[in-house]
């Protein structure tokens, strides 16, 4: 089995869940999420859950990022199997950046 280091990274352009990370065939270890606010006037509201089958498991509900400040919301490994998501929803739209950083084993 391969691993491969890798980092995801987009921007929230929606207060619509959106998938941040959609996994491997194989496991994926989460080692880090971050989130950016970069807007200059408030701070916003983020959301981030993992999605297995249908079900959403909620890591943070309504955490703030202050203004042009930075949250690291996921700081120790969280394993996700094959078809697990993780999904985020950002409280003002465009102002959110959002970089995962995971191991995926194939």
């Amino acid at each position: 089995m391969p691993d491969t280091y890798k980092s995801f990274g987009t921007i929230l352009g929606t207060t619509a869940a959106t998938i941040i990370y959609s996994g491997v065939s194989g496991t994926a270890i989460v080692n880090s999420v971050n989130f950016s606010n970069v807007n200059t006037a408030a701070s916003c509201q983020i959301t981030l859950e993992i999605i297995k089958g249908s079900t959403a498991y909620s890591i943070i509900t309504n955490g703030v990022v202050p203004i042009e400040s930075s949250f690291q919301v996921v700081d120790s490994p969280i394993v996700l199997e094959n078809s697990n998501t993780l999904r985020a929803r950002a409280g003002l739209t465009g102002s959110i950046h959002a970089l995962v950083s995971v191991l995926e084993i194939t």
